[in-house]
């Protein structure tokens, strides 16, 4: 029910409701009036006065009437008048001849009193037309009662919030109190709010991405962009006056446009996924079969390289995990790349455990690399943190840890690090399994 008819139902209610009310006060009035005998709108009769005459001779007059009201009583009736006032009470006259067998002649005149209900008229009139109003004023009162208590205050407390949002205080929530347009008026405000907060915080991330994407553009290519430079001026120069110094040269320059490309590709990804626009597709996934894998595609360049890397199953059950098969596979890719920028060839070993606490499965990448200290272990997944062995080593764009943690907050897990210098590290990932 809208507002408009809201305000008409009310005051047809209010209306009509005053009205029954009256009209229940009215004819309780009557009803007790009329049982005490003191009908305001009825004739009531009293106790009959009756004359009797013979002739011209009054034989009986049980209310001792003078013979001059009795002649004013016959003049009455002769003009068909049948009322007769005696200035103390009004009567209705009655008469009746009667001729006896002897042939005497008898009129037998009776009067009942009769009570003037002009007065009691006016006083209902004027009862019911009180008891109208005051009703009327306090239905009326209690009906405005509710609408301030549901409309007015609601819009003022309205208008005083959306004065703050003008000014830009956003942190206030804002009530849904009130009848329906109100209401919606209120939850409607309340959405503005919310997207307006959302906005302006996604634009200051937005502008946050952009200053650094634009340094760490900057300041990271400014490196591979130099050697490039630097090799294919080589080559013009004549520095490279063999074609076995231009073919070095040259796949040199290819190795570094390559990190270039993998730099710019992963500060793409984590700007996406910094402020929430790189889409999930979720599924139910056997989590010992995809990380079998995902082994299984990074096992070449492990024996490339002369390394290891094995797969240790603890679970105890077939157990599956929901997520993004594609984008955590780029977790699990870049932890192995960064595991195996870590270890020594030759004796260089990455163990990937699999076990499992009551309600999730746990994912270990542990290594016998050099390990972090114990003053980088906190800052091991922000971008760019200078103490990332990472970034110290090439072809690695600096962002791996930091895109694997955002990866995996997105799906509903945690991941950490676990570390002593000189002892490896572990990167540990928790989910959620599920049977």
């Amino acid at each position: 029910m809208n507002l408009k008819q809201r305000f008409l139902t009310q005051s047809m209610m209010t209306l009509v409701g005053t009205i029954i009310i009256t009209g229940c006060v009215g004819f309780a009035y009557v009803f007790f009036y009329n049982l005490l005998n003191k009908s305001p709108i009825s004739v009531s009769l009293g106790e009959t006065a009756i004359v009797v005459m013979e002739d011209d001779n009054i034989i009986y007059n049980n209310e001792e009437f003078s013979s001059l009201q009795i002649k004013e009583m016959l003049m009455n009736i002769s003009v068909k008048n049948n009322y007769y006032d005696n200035g103390d009470t009004n009567y209705s006259i009655n008469a009746e001849n009667f001729i006896t067998s002897n042939g005497d002649k008898y009129m037998v005149i009776t009067l009942n009193p009769v009570i003037n209900t002009d007065d009691n008229y006016r006083f209902l009139i004027v009862f019911v037309f009180i008891t109208f109003l005051i009703v009327f004023v306090v239905a009326s009162t209690v009906v405005q009662k509710q609408n301030m208590k549901n409309i007015i205050i609601p819009i003022t407390n309205l208008t005083r919030e959306t004065e703050k949002l003008r000014t830009g205080e956003l942190e206030t929530a804002i009530t849904d109190h009130g009848y329906g347009e109100v209401r919606e008026l209120g939850r409607a405000v309340e959405q503005l709010r919310l997207q307006l907060k959302n906005s302006i915080y996604y634009q200051q991330k937005y502008d946050e991405n952009r200053k650094f994407l634009i340094s760490s553009i900057s300041h990271d290519l400014k490196t591979p962009v130099t050697s490039i430079r630097g090799y294919i001026d080589g080559v013009l120069d004549g520095v490279a006056d063999t074609d076995e110094k231009k073919k070095y040269y040259l796949s040199k320059a290819v190795k570094k446009t390559k990190l270039i490309d993998t730099m710019i590709e992963d500060l793409l990804l984590y700007s996406k996924l910094d402020l929430n626009q790189m889409p999930f597709e979720k599924e139910k996934v056997n989590i010992v079969k995809y990380m079998e894998s995902c082994i299984e595609d990074s096992s070449a360049e492990f024996e490339r390289e002369n390394k290891n890397i094995t797969l240790e199953n603890e679970l105890s059950d077939v157990y599956f995990v929901i997520i993004d098969s594609e984008k955590f596979k780029r977790v699990i890719q870049n932890i192995l790349d960064n595991a195996k920028r870590n270890i020594e060839k030759g004796f260089g070993q990455l163990k990937i455990i699999l076990r499992e606490t009551n309600s999730s499965v746990i994912l270990e990448f542990k290594d016998n690399g050099a390990g972090i200290s114990k003053d980088d272990l906190p800052y091991v997944f922000d971008r760019f943190y200078k103490a990332d062995t990472a970034r110290a080593v090439e072809g690695s764009s600096g962002l791996g840890l930091a895109i694997a943690k955002q990866i995996v907050e997105v799906l509903g897990g945690r991941i950490w690090a676990i570390s002593e210098t000189g002892t490896g590290a572990s990167i540990i990932i928790s989910l959620k399994k599920v049977k």
